[in-house]
């Protein structure tokens, strides 16, 4: 298969990858604050900041896993995306004035704020563990298209993506990500359009002909409202537990908080959670059903499926074997682009979280805005090297699609049910929100070694089961003082809002 990747192409993937690096390196100040390093000065626009929203969800795990899933299956797991309609109102009108107001850097400083230190460290460690896995799989996915390339190991991808991505990303901080996100977008929407619509050039019939017989084969198939919980992607599952993990992730992991904060107003921030769930749903439908695509490409050329090792890699491995030339090299690339985008985003926001909540708050607090910038750059080369190395574990966690979604389903729910306690309830505590994380854990752990449901559910179960003991564990002991829940909790911060709006109109 690797005799079909030119020389030239090999000269556009190595050209892409060092560009992207030196444009990103151009961010570098020496002189940066750390604003300025953490959250691009707070002086982002809404059309970047929701681009790189976008290209933090559609990493290689998408951009090859989602084609791979329906060709494979079906499209059901589209309403894993489709609960982002559900999602995004809460996360712009709930979660995200808390935020602009305080003026954080990190969602779990309002941890602190709501209920205490330990409170914070604890979901700012979950998230830690939580993003470091997802980066460690986003640099996994390309080594499965090098390794399919020349059939040298994987993990030389891995360490080229690894080493390229934090080089630029410790230079150029915030601002280098957001801005090589959109360049790297734009490679990606290309690059899956282009494939499209050559694989339906390349089928008789087209259009037509891939409704008929992806329908017939029930790859078609979308709606499955069974009640049956081994269901793994059926309506339920994938609404609620689906919905609680987009909400998690969109409401409380640093890596998109960041890119929030980084804009300049709460109104700014609104806008790109808009926009950005504008543009994600049609880019992964798009890539579902280019899987049928490619599932009746190869039912009418059974015999081109032959040499296909792994079923992830079936948008590469067609690519190759079909197109070739130097557009395999651009596809590719944009394969590449999709992966380093993820991992810029997620070894900053790992490095925000590492320098604010823990070596800012707990370590070091009284030192200059350049200490904590130098520590950020120091932060971000061990991450990058950290999650580069547990990159080359990733091939352990089953198929690509779902690999971080396991991650996210276990560890997210509990980080949102202590959020949401945090700003709906008036009666949580910190430690009894805690013990409710820790039961919960619990809960799924025993879901998932001893029952067959759809892992799903776990970030829906974990959610719940937070929220539910946090609350009823609060009882306990004395009520948190209402001076102290001024302006952090939902309804107490609205009429903050309007008693502020009157003052200033007297």
């Amino acid at each position: 298969m690797h005799a079909s990747f030119s020389a030239l192409d090999w000269v556009i993937l190595g050209s892409y990858v060092v560009a992207v690096s030196a444009i990103g390196s151009l961010f570098y100040r020496k002189g940066a604050s750390a604003s300025d390093f953490f959250l691009g000065g707070r002086s982002m626009k809404t059309i970047p900041v929701a681009i790189s929203l976008v290209a933090a969800d559609i990493s290689a795990i998408t951009y090859m896993g989602s084609p791979a899933w329906s060709f494979q299956f079906n499209l059901e797991l589209f309403w894993v995306t489709l609960s982002c309609l559900a999602a995004a109102p809460v996360v712009m009108y709930l979660f995200l004035p808390f935020y602009s107001r305080l003026k954080l850097y990190t969602g779990y400083e309002y941890l602190e704020h709501r209920f205490d230190l330990r409170t914070r460290l604890a979901a700012s460690g979950l998230f830690l563990l939580m993003r470091g896995s997802h980066v460690a799989i986003a640099i996994y996915a390309p080594s499965i298209v090098l390794s399919l390339l020349t059939g040298l190991p994987w993990y030389v991808s891995v360490l080229t993506i690894g080493v390229f991505t934090t080089i630029y990303t410790t230079l150029g901080g915030m601002k280098a990500v957001i801005w090589t996100d959109v360049m790297q977008f734009s490679i990606l929407v290309l690059g899956i359009l282009a494939v499209f619509w050559l694989a339906l050039t390349r089928i008789p019939g087209g259009v037509r002909t891939v409704y008929f017989v992806a329908g017939a084969a029930g790859r078609m198939h979308f709606w499955n409202f069974s009640l049956d919980p081994r269901q793994l992607a059926a309506f339920w599952p994938a609404v609620l537990g689906g919905g609680a993990m987009v909400l998690s992730t969109l409401g409380t992991d640093q890596a998109y908080l960041q890119r929030y904060l980084s804009t300049r107003s709460l109104k700014e921030g609104q806008r790109s959670i808009l926009m950005d769930t504008l543009i994600i749903l049609p880019v992964s439908f798009l890539l579902y059903l280019l899987g049928d695509v490619l599932y009746v490409f190869y039912r009418v050329h059974p015999s081109h499926l032959r040499g296909l090792r792994n079923t992830d890699a079936i948008l590469p491995f067609f690519v190759l074997r079909e197109l070739g030339g130097v557009f395999a090299g651009l596809v590719i690339a944009s394969i590449f682009a999709s992966s380093m985008a993820v991992m810029s985003a997620g070894i900053n926001a790992l490095t925000t979280a590492t320098t604010v909540d823990f070596y800012k708050r707990w370590l070091r607090p009284q030192f200059q805005e350049a200490h904590y910038v130098s520590v950020g750059r120091i932060g971000t080369i061990a991450w990058g090297t950290a999650c580069t190395l547990g990159a080359l574990f990733a091939n352990r966690l089953g198929p690509l699609m779902n690999a971080f979604n396991k991650i996210n389903a276990f560890l997210g729910g509990p980080i949102l049910g202590v959020f949401l306690l945090g700003m709906l309830t008036r009666r949580a505590k910190g430690t009894p929100s805690i013990i409710g994380g820790v039961i919960a854990l619990g809960v799924v752990s025993w879901l998932n070694w001893n029952t067959d449901m759809s892992f799903f559910y776990q970030a829906f179960v974990g959610t719940i089961t937070t929220f539910a003991f946090g609350y009823l564990l609060s009882f306990l002991g004395v009520a948190p003082s209402q001076e102290k829940l001024q302006g952090l909790v939902w309804g107490n911060e609205r009429q903050d809002h309007v008693q502020a709006e009157t003052s200033a109109t007297q």
